[in-house]
Formats: structure tokens, sequence, C-alpha cells
């Protein structure tokens, strides 16, 4: 009986050491943890986690007033916006509050008219009033949203490659509401022909609850100009 007892145990740690290696092979092939986000013609990235999701693109398009009879080309805009929440919307982009995560990528083609006003405070000021002069003329307006301002961040990029851009994160309450955080990266070409843009936003407990997890969407933003 003890010679059948210890087969039977070594049968069973055979079967439970099968079965562990059997449940780690599944973890390993899981599912994938990001989503690459690409415009190849553009040469403009982005890495965010398969938690959020895409913002239905004819919303977004809705939301910003853009018409949805319009090709990308003919409009010369790209974008794409991706949330955190469980209920993807626009409003978590644009409106007063996102109580998670949400993110913006786009690039907009820059009229020959207007190429030549591309300063590092308009790429600042390019989403809301961040920038002294902004934020002074802003503040004349009573109809203004905005309110509770503070920067928290200001650097300039000078990636390379004909690229220039801005850095900054800022904290805004829109219409009122809780106080939200803004993280903002904005370039321009040499030629000044396109300007590609990124933000992230959530409310501020949010942001300091994910900061890394924002932080790393954030430094995955990336834009290849030929050399």
């Amino acid at each position: 009986m003890a010679v059948r007892a210890g087969r039977g145990r070594r049968r069973t740690a055979a079967v439970v050491c099968f079965l562990t290696a059997a449940a780690a092979l599944l973890c390993a092939c899981g599912g994938p943890e990001f989503t690459y986000v690409t415009n190849s013609a553009d040469r403009t990235y982005l890495k965010v986690p398969t938690s959020w999701r895409p913002i239905e693109a004819r919303a977004l398009d809705d939301a910003i007033g853009l018409d949805p009879s319009m090709s990308e080309s003919q409009r010369g805009f790209w974008l794409a916006g991706y949330d955190a929440d469980a209920r993807p919307s626009p409003s978590h982009l644009l409106g007063p509050h996102s109580p998670a995560p949400a993110a913006f990528i786009g690039v907009r083609d820059v009229p020959p008219a207007a190429r030549g006003q591309i300063s590092l405070d308009l790429m600042r000021d390019l989403f809301r009033p961040v920038s002294a002069p902004a934020r002074q003329r802003d503040a004349a307006n009573p109809a203004s949203l905005f309110s509770g301002f503070g920067l928290m961040t200001d650097e300039v990029l000078t990636p390379g490659h004909g690229l220039r851009g801005v850095h900054v994160v800022y904290r805004y309450r829109i219409a009122g509401g809780p106080a939200q955080v803004f993280d903002q990266i904005v370039y321009v070409n040499d030629d000044a022909s396109k300007i590609y843009m990124f933000y992230a936003r959530c409310s501020t407990d949010c942001y300091e609850q994910r900061q890394q997890e924002i932080h790393n969407v954030v430094s995955s933003f990336t834009v290849r100009e030929s050399p």
C-alpha cells in the first residue's frame, strides 16, 4: 500500500506541475498589452494600453465639427481618440470632466498662408489658453469656460530632423467642473506645413493615481520626419 500511495503522490505532483506549466504558458500567450496607433504616411506613432479603447471616429468628427463626408486627405486632418473609461466618449476629450485617462492624436496640414504664424505660443495654446498672453485674453472674456489655471511643465522640444515643438502639462477647471490635468505635446515640421499634436487628460485625482500609465503613453508619442 505504501508503494501505491507513493506512486499516487508522484502522479498527482506530476499533474500539478503540468497544469502549472500550462497555465504559465497560457498567460505568456495572452493578448497584447498595447495598441499601436500608426499614421505611416505622416510617420506618427503612439502606444496606448489595450484597456484604452478607441473613440468612435464619427462621434469624434461630430464633436470637433469635421465634415464626415470628406476624406482625411480632403480635409487635411488625421486624428484618433482613445479612452480608458468603460464607455469611450468624445466628451472625455473635450468636455468639463474626464474620470479616466483619455487621449487624442492628430496630424493637420497647415495652409500656406498660415505657415508663418506657427509659433511656440501658438502650439502651447492649440487646445486651451496656456501662454501668458492667451490667458490674459481669456481672462478678459466674460464668457470664458476656463478657471483655476496651473502650469506644471513647459518644455521646448528640439528632437531634430527639422522638428520643433512644446510639451506642456497644466491644470484647468472647465465650466466650473472638477480640476483636470492636460499633458500635451505639439510639433511643427521644418517648413511649417504640418502640425503633429497629442494630448492626454483626466481629473487631478485620476492623474495622481495613474500618472505613470499616462506618462508611458505621452512618452510613446513619436514623429519621425524624413532626414
